[in-house]
């Protein structure tokens, strides 16, 4: 275990219990819910995926079909298909029938605006550089 890590329980604790109740209540007010918080931990766990971050990333630029994504990724259609299952019961993905065709694109919501935007440049510029 890296050294910064090994600390004792008596370093990281509070070594007597004297809560200020202006401070909890400052932050309880900024607070997100519960449901928030799961919702947006949801996001992230379906976010934490290097296949599911590509399929993102790609359907960043354009609209794009499992046909499209499969060959894109060099992966099976059933195997693009349950990582785009997971990105849309998480809320980060919309799905459009064109046709015979199911057209898949990146909601727009704050967790993609705030969250997942600066995550996918951030990918962009390491391909660029």
């Amino acid at each position: 275990m890296p050294t910064h890590l090994k600390r004792s329980l008596e370093e990281i604790s509070c070594e007597v219990y004297n809560s200020d109740p202006t401070r909890v209540r400052r932050v309880a007010k900024v607070m997100p819910s519960e449901e928030t918080s799961d919702e947006a931990a949801r996001q992230l766990k379906a976010v934490a995926d290097p296949v599911r971050l590509r399929i993102l990333y790609a359907l960043s630029k354009e609209p794009l079909c499992v046909c499209e994504l499969s060959v894109l990724l060099n992966m099976s259609m059933p195997a693009v298909s349950h990582h785009l299952r997971i990105l849309l019961s998480a809320g980060l993905l919309k799905v459009r029938k064109e046709g015979k065709f199911a057209c898949y694109h990146l909601r727009d919501s704050h967790f993609a605006r705030t969250m997942l935007q600066p995550i996918l440049r951030s990918l962009s510029q390491k391909e660029e550089a």
